[in-house]
């Protein structure tokens, strides 16, 4: 597995989040968010996305995909 980490960005808040990615058919990727750090022992990798083209293209929407995720964290926690 093949493991990114990046910073995403929401209001004032930073997070650093940590990707996966799998090519099992032929340039097809399949893409992992990772709850914790990789060397850590009880991380674990949720898929999220499947049959991406590159890389790049996994990175950015799994940072799109993060986003959406953590802003609906945000706000159901915001709520009474």
């Amino acid at each position: 597995m093949y493991k990114v980490k990046r910073t995403i960005y929401l209001k004032d808040r930073s997070v650093d989040v940590w990707f996966g990615f799998v090519s099992k058919n032929r340039g097809k990727y399949t893409v992992y968010l990772l709850t914790d750090d990789p060397d850590r022992p009880l991380n674990h990798a949720e898929p999220i996305l499947n049959n991406v083209n590159s890389v790049d293209m996994g990175i950015r929407r799994g940072i799109a995909y993060a986003k959406n995720l953590l802003q609906d964290i945000i706000d159901n926690q915001q709520q009474p």
